[in-house]
């Protein structure tokens, strides 16, 4: 059903809704589907009426779909809706991705639907995520992520018989290729630390139902990534990627909200701006100040509006003048307290942190799926060489690392104990 679910009414029926590929750009002029419905009467054209759905989709994508249904330009078959995802110019791609994710009967049927759309006859595997990852953005809630993900193995399984045993294998090398993917192209991972073709197939031993894969299958699949990033891209409304990029390259200046309860000044200037997988930020009010860096790995969540303690003890509230395009971002059990001087600079800096945030959720569900899915003593043997060859080496800064968190859930091997307590409680407590 619908409500708080977000799937569609089912009394409407309508003709699908045609469009062009892509996101991002503004709404397609498709040639104007036959209404069947007259639930409501527009006196606004076809073309109009999709520019107001695509803006209300990009807000809440149910009022966007809902929309469409009430003015008889689309029905509640999930084929059809899933034909207007799919050739609709302008919906935002993370929206998009979140929308495809959500749980409920139909919005499987729907997700199903969609997933049927692609074509991936012919391809190679990284060449079929590249394709279905093209169009959207995997959400950052786990669940959501497997749905999209089990739905894309199955496809990919059925239009390439015998390239793997079953779906399951597809789906956990997909989330091995996302890992594979950050891991060659993150400027936050050293050279030497990076994985290595013989590490990319030692890691995937056993994935198919128990055999291992064809070497030269995941050789071909390592090459191709190490070669050519999967990208998924960034977005704001109609600004694309390349200029979004020199935008957080260019940084802006924000009010920074000091934590000192004594501070002479509730807030000063701070110029804010991005350089590879770090934000940079700088006093602007003190000379000699140093920039300070945070990994945006680090980035644990955005809190939109001034909600954090920092501006509850500056007595900055939601309601008064002062609150107004505010927001903090939390690392670490410390905020980051901003205020953006323009509305449009807060849309598109909370924007981008968000999509920041979900992809380092997405990063580390796929370690942790790709690491599950080997069987146990392949998967204590990768793990014995991570931690001795890469982790403790370099603990100071591995230590804060989203996998070396991820690898500690999963319980360090007895091989590396020892070593781990001494370094990270102390040699007394280890003793």
């Amino acid at each position: 059903g619908g409500g708080d679910s977000g799937e569609p009414p089912t009394a409407v029926r309508a003709d699908a809704v045609a469009g062009s590929s892509g996101g991002g750009a503004p709404a397609s002029a498709a040639p104007a589907p036959v209404r069947t419905s007259s639930v409501v009467q527009p006196v606004a054209s076809y073309d109009q009426e999709l520019l107001v759905a695509v803006r209300k989709f990009n807000l809440k994508p149910r009022d966007g779909v809902q929309y469409l249904q009430l003015r008889g330009f689309l029905s509640a078959e999930p084929g059809d809706i899933a034909t207007f995802l799919h050739e609709t110019k302008g919906l935002s791609k993370r929206k998009l991705g979140d929308y495809l994710g959500e749980r409920g009967e139909r919005h499987a049927e729907l997700l199903s639907a969609y997933v049927r759309r692609f074509d991936f006859a012919g391809l190679s595997f990284v060449g079929a995520i590249r394709a279905f990852l093209s169009p959207f953005r995997l959400p950052g809630e786990a669940q959501k992520i497997d749905r999209i993900m089990c739905e894309f193995a199955s496809h990919f399984v059925s239009q390439a018989p015998g390239v793997f045993s079953s779906a399951d294998t597809a789906y956990v090398l997909g989330f091995s290729v996302i890992m594979l993917n950050t891991d060659a192209h993150s400027v936050q991972i050293k050279a030497k630390n990076r994985m290595s073709k013989a590490d990319f197939v030692r890691n995937n031993r056993g994935i198919d139902s128990g055999a291992d894969l064809p070497a030269e299958l995941l050789s071909a699949v390592y090459d191709d990534i190490q070669t050519d990033e999967i990208r998924t891209g960034m977005s704001h409304d109609d600004m694309g990627e390349a200029e979004l990029l020199e935008f957080f390259r260019q940084g802006s200046t924000f009010r920074k909200f000091n934590h000192a309860r004594l501070a002479a000044d509730r807030h000063h200037s701070c110029r804010l701006w991005v350089v590879a997988d770090e934000l940079r930020y700088q006093n602007l009010a003190a000379r000699g100040k140093k920039e300070k860096a945070i990994p945006l790995g680090l980035i644990e969540t955005v809190l939109l509006g001034p909600a954090s303690e920092v501006f509850r003890r500056n007595g900055v509230r939601a309601e008064s003048s002062d609150g107004a395009a505010c927001f903090s971002l939390v690392c670490g059990g410390r905020t980051l307290d901003l205020q953006a001087l323009t509305p449009e600079e807060y849309g598109i800096w909370t924007h981008y942190f968000q999509q920041v945030v979900e992809r380092t959720k997405l990063e580390q569900h796929a370690r942790r799926v790709a690491l599950r899915g080997q069987p146990r003593e392949a998967f204590v043997e990768s793990a014995t060489s991570v931690w001795w060859c890469e982790i403790l080496p370099n603990w100071e800064s591995a230590s804060l690392e989203p996998r070396t968190q991820l690898l500690w859930w999963e319980g360090a091997p007895s091989a590396v104990r020892a070593q781990l307590w001494r370094i990270a409680i102390g040699e007394a407590a280890a003793g």
